[in-house]
């Protein structure tokens, strides 16, 4: 990153100089109307998926809920790690990842949820699985006491761990520790159970490579908002935002690399276990959706941010970020769907759109009203 570029900023000028901007309340009161509606109007949608078994109202709901986790997990390791590298090229737009963790304890509420969706998610709660051999071994970590005390146990510790990251400075190595365990764990527990036949040794990488792949989007989206509202401090000028150009520039990268590398270990190895659900995305209903991912999660942003010129542009700073948190969705979509689907064709429609509007109606609210603070704590 450019640090030269950036005028470095004063402890004065940093987040705290947002705190309680009389533009920003007006604004947020402007689109609270709109977020609720959002979420209400996502909610009823979302319920239009309860007929047929209730997959697709479960599976979308399931999506936001770790949609939901990975944006503010996304806010606490851009902290984390600026921090680690004594990074101060972001210290002007440290706002918006200080904001995003006030999304961790709605995003619980939402798995918690799931535990009535169980035995439609998830083979190893349902009655016939404990004639299952395969299954019935790994009853005792797949159990839903278990399973969601775990996923309790993963929010405790990322709300308290990332609140005293966020007010001392010592705490970032052992958030970081935690944080990698844990995201780990948690990405085989929610996405990977939906099949517990199949495995992938990189599954984490690729979740993480998803999930901060987003949360430098939001912030760049957030960045160019707050500079155009005015609300970054006095005489910071663009570089912060040309900094997060290249981040989206290069992190889309590593997302393809690491998307490249599980599919290439699959399709080589060539293990039943292993392929079989490459195989349905493969496949011609899905396969369209299957390389538009590619396209949304790295194609498109490579190339918006490939000049450099362009990571100066606000506005394609924000197409960028509009497609890439499109992208993340429809990954998340891939991976948690043809499992629930048993492989048959796609259906969007409107619970996937409730789904999207819960997320965003959710999101905002939970995140906007933290700008206006200027407490920096969860």
């Amino acid at each position: 990153m450019n640090h030269a570029a950036s005028t470095p900023a004063s402890p004065s000028d940093r987040f705290e100089g947002l705190g309680h901007v009389p533009e920003l309340i007006r604004l947020g009161r402007t689109l609270r109307g709109a977020a609720v509606g959002a979420l209400v109007l996502g909610a009823l949608l979302l319920l239009t998926g309860a007929g047929q078994g209730g997959a697709r109202l479960w599976g979308n709901l399931l999506v936001a809920g770790v949609n939901l986790t990975h944006v503010g997990l996304g806010g606490l390791f851009l902290v984390a790690a600026t921090r680690l590298t004594n990074a101060r090229w972001s210290d002007p737009i440290l706002a918006a990842p200080h904001a995003m963790p006030k999304v961790l304890p709605w995003a619980l509420g939402v798995m918690l949820v799931l535990w009535f969706g169980a035995a439609v998610l998830y083979p190893w709660a349902r009655p016939e699985a404990a004639s299952d051999h395969l299954l019935h071994l790994r009853a005792a970590w797949l159990n839903k006491p278990f399973f969601w005390g775990r996923i309790v146990l993963y929010f405790v510790l990322w709300h308290f761990l990332g609140r005293l990251m966020l007010r001392r400075k010592s705490f970032t190595a052992p958030f970081m520790v935690s944080f990698g365990l844990t995201l780990s764990l948690a990405s085989f527990d929610w996405i990977m159970s939906l099949e517990p036949a199949w495995y992938s040794t990189i599954f984490a990488i690729y979740g993480f490579a998803g999930m901060f792949l987003q949360g430098i989007a939001v912030v760049a989206m957030s960045a160019v908002a707050l500079r155009r509202f005015g609300l970054l401090p006095h005489g910071v000028q663009k570089s912060p935002n040309h900094d997060l150009g290249k981040m989206l520039f290069a992190f889309s990268a590593f997302w393809a690399y690491i998307w490249l590398s599980q599919f290439l270990l699959i399709w080589y190895a060539n293990i039943p276990e292993e392929v079989g659900p490459i195989k349905v995305l493969l496949s011609r209903p899905w396969a369209p959706l299957y390389f538009l991912n590619l396209a949304l999660n790295f194609v498109v942003p490579f190339h918006l941010m490939l000049n450099r010129k362009a990571k100066d542009l606000e506005s394609m700073m924000l197409w960028a970020g509009a497609v890439v948190l499109a992208g993340h969705w429809l990954d998340l979509y891939l991976m948690i769907f043809p499992p629930l689907t048993g492989g048959a064709a796609p259906k969007l429609g409107l619970p996937e759109l409730g789904g999207i509007l819960f997320t965003l109606g959710l999101g905002h609210l939970a995140v906007w009203p933290r700008l206006t603070r200027k407490k920096e704590t969860l």
